[in-house]
């Protein structure tokens, strides 16, 4: 067993709690827990109608640093309950649909967790016409089988139109520091949100600041959006999220550079910011001045940071390196996210 007991502890808890957009207060509340036992009073954690959550921290004053990670996963919600009691459903976020087909998932109802799958083809009697392991599937191709026969079935099992749809949380720790488990993306930027609150409640940071946990990013930003009016006189604001890495050989070589155990990774160039060149050898200037070193590059995806830009303010995107994205194995190295929280203390306690 590693050092990192405490903190993989930390990324467990949250770790085991569904949350798809829109139906994140049970990852809220989790965090708000672990917040409690760590010191924090009740009444300083702030939240709004979206479910949006934040802590203001260091000195009175318009917040001028936020930090922003999200709650949300990727996942399914129930659309439709059809006569034979299949249900159809419709993905949030960016799914992809080879990657559910054939797999055990949860239909989180208002009274607890309903299992099913996602119904496979069945190789031995499926008459193939384009409906094989050959055919690409899309998100509308994907049916719920919950073992029920009629609509009448499905609404003895307690499930309804939009409930939401999650795999299951299995968590595991591998050789190496490893940890494997779904919706990493981005309960480990939650999970470092946890402990910097904790670090800087002991140590103030220098700098009014906005440590946040955001809703629906896997839907476009949506909940950082709602930071960006509240908050507009940030000038720096960091997103706390993946890199996202190769995992295999035949994932796309061009993302090959950072690699899991490498440290925290520093997201310099996505599909919504571009750091320009002298601001990037700025911050890696500085973090090198702090004692700290970092991998960095350009990956696919938007960051909750972005939406800040039109203001004036610094988006800046810090991680750790994330493998198998979107799936149900996504996999992270514990010391790589111990660099991580460790590099967002130190930066914390600098000036904007």
């Amino acid at each position: 067993m590693s050092q990192h007991g405490e903190l993989y502890a930390v990324l467990e808890a949250l770790l085991q709690v569904p949350g798809v957009s829109g139906n994140e207060q049970n990852v809220a509340t989790r965090i708000a827990e672990l917040l409690g036992q760590r010191g924090l009073s009740p009444g300083q954690l702030q939240s709004d109608s979206l479910g949006n959550h934040w802590l203001q921290l260091g000195p009175p004053g318009e917040p001028v640093r936020l930090l922003v990670a999200h709650m949300d996963e990727i996942g399914f919600r129930v659309t439709s309950i059809r006569p034979d009691g299949f249900c159809r459903v419709a993905p949030l976020g960016g799914i992809d649909a080879q990657l559910w087909e054939g797999t055990l998932v949860h239909v989180h109802t208002q009274h607890g967790a309903v299992p099913g799958c996602i119904a496979p083809v069945s190789l031995h009697v499926t008459t193939r016409q384009g409906h094989g392991p050959d055919k690409r599937l899309t998100a509308s191709d994907l049916l719920l089988d919950l073992g029920a026969r009629s609509a009448a079935d499905v609404a003895a099992l307690g499930v309804q139109l939009l409930d939401s749809i999650t795999w299951p949380k299995v968590v595991t720790r591998l050789a190496g520091d490893l940890v494997q488990a779904r919706s990493l993306d981005d309960r480990f930027g939650c999970t470092a949100l946890v402990e910097l609150a904790v670090a800087l409640l002991q140590t103030p940071p220098a700098e009014p600041t906005v440590l946040a946990w955001a809703v629906q990013e896997e839907l476009g930003l949506r909940g950082a959006r709602a930071f960006a009016r509240r908050f507009p006189a940030c000038r720096e604001v960091i997103a706390v999220d993946s890199y996202t890495i190769g995992g295999s050989p035949r994932d796309n070589t061009q993302f090959d550079g950072p690699r899991l155990g490498g440290g925290a990774a520093f997201r310099c160039w996505d599909a919504t910011t571009m750091l320009p060149d002298l601001q990037r050898r700025a911050v890696l200037q500085r973090l090198e001045q702090l004692g700290h070193s970092v991998q960095f590059g350009h990956m696919p995806g938007g960051n909750d940071a972005s939406v800040f830009e039109d203001s004036g303010a610094r988006i800046l995107a810090f991680g750790v390196p994330l493998m198998y994205s979107h799936s149900a194995v996504e996999r992270i190295h514990l010391g790589d996210l111990a660099a991580l929280i460790s590099l967002l203390t130190d930066w914390c306690r600098t000036e904007v």
